[in-house]
């Protein structure tokens, strides 16, 4: 029996070592998940305030925006955005809800392309609130609007067209000779629809958690004068644990006269400087 031992050991080693082999091989073995077809980012945040193409929606004041988004992995992608906004700045408006939709893909590892559209709309908000007697017709503040942007590395290029009026913008409640305060020239000589817009965006990540930001756009209101402004932005985000970010941000622009000293369309006699440059703190987070 002992005799037997001997010359079984050897055999009984092999054994065990090709069963404690099996496992490891069988684990490099096993397939990878496939990655799933669709994605949900989304993101909840507070801005101190509220700038679009180098304007105040919110009178200066601070919001709160949520943004909600489905993207398949076919590049195909639908969204919903929505923040706080001020009637003295858009009449009638409490909040914003934009509803988009779009096809993002790349040409190259480094070079890609989004094309896609928007739909600004502003529940209940109507040019009839307006305060001011006679620029007060009917007319609604939404805008759809059709966009294409082309991406290399850490830059973009960006453009849209208003496939609407620009944001009811009109000769009845914009005009010249009256619509804007700051500047009695400007305003509204026909249709604003064909609105178009064009920017360059940059995004750079110079450390772990850190990155710079930073826009440079110009705004053409079809059928105006004295309304087109060009605006720029400079930033810096910190990621945090989580999924929160910190950011600080410098807007800027041309600051045309017709946005100074803008009269309140909610009350006609507080007054702001729409475009004026102004730092901005956020605070947001992702899911």
């Amino acid at each position: 029996m002992i005799s037997f031992a001997k010359r079984s050991l050897p055999a009984a080693l092999a054994v065990l070592s090709l069963g404690l082999a099996l496992p490891a091989h069988a684990e490099e073995a096993a397939p990878t998940a496939p990655a799933p077809a669709w994605t949900f980012p989304s993101s909840v945040g507070l801005v101190s305030d509220y700038i679009f193409r180098g304007q105040s929606q919110t009178w200066g004041k601070p919001a709160v925006q949520l943004s909600l988004e489905a993207d398949h992995a076919s590049g195909l992608y639908g969204g919903f955005f929505t923040s706080n906004v001020s009637e003295h700045w858009l009449p009638g408006a409490s909040a914003e809800t934009d509803l988009y939709a779009g096809y993002r893909n790349k040409i190259a590892d480094t070079v890609g392309y989004d094309v896609g559209v928007i739909y600004y709309a502003y529940p209940g908000a109507n040019w009839k609130d307006s305060a001011f007697s006679g620029y007060n017709d009917s007319n609604s503040l939404n805008t759809a609007e059709a966009y294409v942007s082309l991406s290399y590395n850490w830059i973009s290029f960006k453009t849209g067209r208003t496939l609407t009026e620009y944001f009811g913008w009109s000769t009845n409640n914009s005009p010249t000779g009256g619509g804007f305060a700051g500047d009695a020239d400007a305003g509204v000589t026909g249709s604003t629809r064909g609105s178009y817009f064009y920017e360059l965006n940059a995004s750079y990540d110079v450390a772990e958690g850190w990155n710079l930001n930073g826009q440079l756009g110009h705004q053409v209101i079809a059928n105006a004068t004295g309304l087109d402004i060009t605006y720029y932005k400079a930033g810096v985000t910190k990621s945090l644990p989580q999924g929160w970010s910190v950011g600080l941000a410098y807007y800027g622009s041309n600051e045309p006269d017709a946005y100074k000293g803008f009269l309140s369309l909610a009350n006609t006699t507080s007054s702001s400087n729409i475009a004026k440059d102004k730092t901005v703190l956020s605070l947001s987070k992702t899911f």
